[in-house]
């Protein structure tokens, strides 16, 4: 062995340390915020993003085309009539019925089919001008969910009302805080047209997203200048009242030849039986606890776009709710409590293509809330960031004056 050479103890200890150190380098500059795998998983997001916005613009540009309603037929056969100025979402995911049947109209608003089966449904009615058979039917079908989840003895039905709760005023003056917004004769065409749009259509179309506008309301708003939209990351449209929501959502429908208008209360049941129906989760989910797919107080998940309010005080010391000050910022992920989202900014909150309809913003309809409280008509829907899954869950009914307005509530328009 003379004259061989071997590596000293000392050297091999440095080596071995300068081999740490590189592997250290290496393995900060693949992970963490900055490192190359998490920029390239921003990067991959970012262009399945871009793909899809484009997806978008591109429906949205077919759906100007389109003048007169059309017949779909997805890839099981199954079909369903599309609306004038309306087109077929070409997202990955989004043509089906199976999975949730989008529409994206001519303004860029964005539709969920609601199935109502003629055959399953309809067991007295015969023609879509049968009216009082038509409700008949709807209630009996929609079960439960007519109750709501709240064991209280009060009664809701979608009747005409005005600010007192009274259902025999023949007024045509209302102004837009009185009732829901609409006199008695445009209140009562309006159910009838819908339940005729249900029997014949055999379903309806309701906005993907909680109604948004782009840019948050921080106050109680006098006059509505923004139009309201069915678009994914806005901030819900807040601080309006019940017949304030009525009127927006009235202007929603992409053509003069199609209605467009908050969810009476038999739609919004329908949805519930749509969901229980078609989706993976039972009655437990939309009539006791909706906690694990909406956005309540009570839950913690993660989201990977959005951007979310937070209240600057504690709901329950809240005196004037035009003084309410809201902190807007940017995140890429985790959720805390008594968050408002804007709208679509995760998938764990939707079902059936349908976003936010468990939690995130309380929502109005057209339901009248008969109760001891003769100054509380307006009835409203679900629960909210604020509240626990199990408090308000989707099926949930509430009461309210119809001046009352808070960021805390929003709505939703269908259209049919």
């Amino acid at each position: 062995m003379k004259g061989k050479k071997g590596i000293t103890l000392i050297a091999l200890v440095i080596t071995i340390i300068v081999l740490l150190i590189l592997a250290g380098v290496s393995i900060a500059t693949l992970t963490g915020d900055n490192g190359l795998l998490t920029r390239a998983n921003e990067a991959k997001t970012k262009t399945e993003k871009a793909k899809e916005d484009e997806l978008r613009e591109l429906t949205q540009a077919e759906a100007a085309t389109h003048l007169e309603e059309y017949e779909y037929e997805d890839e099981s056969g199954k079909k369903v009539t599309i609306p004038p100025q309306c087109s077929i979402s070409q997202v990955e995911g989004e043509n089906t019925l199976d999975d949730g049947l989008v529409i994206i109209d001519a303004n860029g608003n964005e539709w969920v089919w609601i199935e109502v089966p003629r055959t399953t449904v309809f067991t007295t009615a015969k023609n879509s001008n049968e009216y009082d058979a038509l409700k008949t039917d709807l209630i009996n079908y929609v079960g439960d969910y007519k109750k709501g989840s709240n064991e209280q003895n009060y009664n809701w039905t979608d009747e005409w009302y005005d600010s007192n709760g009274n259902t025999t005023s023949q007024s045509s003056n209302l102004n837009d805080t009185s009732g829901c917004g609409l006199t008695s004769s445009q209140y009562t065409l309006l159910y009838q047209k819908m339940l005729s749009s249900v029997y014949t259509n055999e379903g309806f179309w309701i906005g993907r997203y909680e109604a948004g506008v782009s840019e948050p309301i921080s106050k109680t708003e006098e006059d509505l200048t923004e139009t309201a939209k069915s678009q994914k990351d806005m901030y819900p449209y807040t601080s309006i009242t019940c017949s304030q929501a009525q009127k927006l959502a009235s202007s929603m429908s992409p053509d003069n030849s199609k209605t467009s208008s908050l969810m009476f209360g038999i739609q919004w049941d329908l949805v519930c039986k749509y969901l229980e129906s078609r989706s993976d989760f039972n009655e437990e989910n939309i009539n006791s606890d909706s906690g694990s797919w909406g956005n309540y107080a009570s839950v913690s998940f993660s989201v990977s776009n959005g951007s979310y309010a937070v209240l600057d005080q504690s709901l329950s010391e809240l005196q004037n709710w035009s003084e309410i000050y809201l902190s807007y910022e940017k995140i890429s992920s985790g959720a805390e409590n008594k968050v408002l989202f804007t709208t679509g900014a995760t998938k764990r909150n939707s079902k059936m293509n349908i976003y936010d309809m468990a939690g995130n913003a309380i929502e109005w309809t057209l339901e009248h809330a008969i109760t001891k409280y003769t100054d509380s008509p307006c009835t409203f829907r679900g629960g909210s960031y604020a509240h626990v899954g199990s408090e308000r869950p989707l099926a949930y009914r509430g009461f309210t004056t119809t001046i009352y307005s808070n960021f805390g509530y929003s709505f939703r328009s269908v259209l049919y």
